[in-house]
């Protein structure tokens, strides 16, 4: 295994407390477009929307527990701007869709920091998040009649 040169401990805070906005901005935004939805799949859109914003708070406290573990103190810094426009169920999917590849490319791009740094247990929970965002991209695709395979 080859240590990946540029890791630091500061560097991991830094991404770290930039993953636990961008968790933070996404459950906002999901609570956000869940009441801009209109029409007759509205119910069912809202109900994935609310699955999604409750998975996103677990997810920034999983982050701000190993911004505590890696020694740091979380410090998320918000920037965030919402829109009034109201929503079909499609697009409210479609824009969730884009809220959850962030997140993954997010991730990976964490992961591509860690990798190699010899921090294991960071470097673990980097690809469990990989995983769990993937299948959210990909879960959002198949409700959208997308298909996952060979796109990225």
């Amino acid at each position: 295994m080859t240590t990946n040169e540029s890791y630091s401990r500061d560097e991991a805070l830094r991404r770290l407390n930039e993953l636990l906005a961008e968790e933070m901005e996404a459950s906002i935004r999901y609570l956000h477009l869940s009441t801009l939805v209109q029409g007759i799949d509205r119910l069912v859109i809202q109900k994935v929307l609310k699955e999604n914003h409750e998975e996103t708070i677990e997810h920034a406290q999983q982050v701000s527990e190993k911004i505590i573990q890696v020694g740091g103190v979380p410090q998320p810094k918000i920037n965030l701007e919402l829109t009034g426009d109201k929503c079909t169920g499609i697009e409210a999917l479609q824009t969730a869709l884009l809220f959850e590849q962030a997140a993954l490319d997010a991730y990976k791009d964490f992961l591509d920091t860690v990798e190699g740094s010899g921090d294991v247990i960071l470097e673990e929970f980097a690809r469990q998040q990989v995983a769990i965002e993937s299948e959210h991209v990909s879960e959002l695709q198949m409700l959208l009649g997308e298909s996952s395979v060979g796109s990225e």
